[in-house]
């Protein structure tokens, strides 16, 4: 079996899209007889015959019907090839390395990852869930291009951001808990005599609203999602962001708790998540088709 070039597809496909030789001849600009020759050239390469030249049209054979899924195979792969090479050779990014709060919704930032995917289908995407201060060191030191935090203090002039999502804290317990059968509203004291499960990352400077403890009895948890595990669970009473529990709380699953007073305040707490960069990074197209596409989806 001898060799293949790139034209002997190029020559294949338009053989059999335009219907014949002289036709395919046209729509490439050549010779009749260039074209004749390169399709020879092919079947001798394979040891195979393409085409049936014995009735007034070229018709595949069943050989040649078998093996044109293949070859235009060839020719989508070279002219992804080609467009790719040509978005590196402009900007475009290998890969691109998110460091993500656990606070922040992830529902419509997976969605405008699949429309950066439908954008930059060749752009790789590394997605790192870390605390509040891994976010904002990753991103300082270059280890991440983008970060998703909550807004819970001064970023300093290092990052520029904008504003992303809004959301609120809500308490909540299983429905067998004795706070879900309690008056309301619920008082201070008596969230103090039932454990609480708190949300806690070893930050000791940062003031989230999570890291309130009310209760004499706590238990410390370091991810969210064994956080709700444990409340689900009928555990402990405590708060989780409400794009989480509302779900639970739609299925019956957590009861929402009608809190008194929440650290001073007659009401939970909500917050921003905010997207930060390193104001002095350059910003790739991916990256900036990122931020393009978070921007148009701001979140409520």
């Amino acid at each position: 079996m001898g060799n293949f070039s790139l034209d002997h597809f190029v020559v294949f496909a338009a053989v059999t899209d335009c219907g014949g030789f002289a036709a395919a001849a046209r729509k490439l600009g050549r010779a009749q007889s260039a074209i004749t020759n390169a399709i020879r050239n092919m079947e001798e390469a394979c040891g195979l015959v393409l085409f049936d030249r014995s009735g007034y049209r070229a018709e595949l054979t069943d050989a040649g019907r078998a093996l044109l899924p293949r070859a235009r195979q060839v020719l989508a792969e070279v002219d992804s090839f080609r467009r790719d090479a040509g978005g590196f050779a402009e900007g475009l990014e290998a890969g691109l390395v998110l460091a993500v709060d656990p606070f922040v919704q992830q529902a419509p930032l997976a969605q405008v990852l699949r429309a950066l995917h439908a954008v930059h289908p060749t752009v790789r995407v590394r997605l790192l869930m870390e605390p509040h201060a891994q976010v904002m060191e990753m991103v300082g030191g270059g280890q991440a291009h983008l970060g998703l935090l909550p807004e819970v203090a001064p970023l300093g002039t290092q990052f520029e951001s904008f504003r992303w999502s809004e959301q609120a804290l809500v308490a909540v317990a299983a429905p067998g808990h004795p706070l879900a059968a309690h008056a309301t509203p619920i008082p201070p004291e008596a969230l103090r005599v039932h454990m609480q499960v708190v949300f806690s990352s070893g930050r000791a400077a940062l003031t989230s609203p999570d890291l309130g403890v009310h209760a004499t009895d706590c238990w410390h948890v370091s991810t969210l999602a064994f956080k709700r595990e444990l409340l689900l669970a009928g555990a402990g009473w405590g708060s989780l962001p409400d794009h989480m529990a509302a779900g639970d709380i739609a299925s019956g699953h957590l009861v929402r708790l009608d809190i008194e007073s929440w650290e001073g305040r007659d009401r939970m707490p909500s917050f921003f998540s905010t997207v930060i960069r390193r104001r002095d990074a350059v910003a790739g197209i991916a990256q900036r088709k990122l931020i393009q596409l978070l921007r148009d989806q701001v979140v409520n």
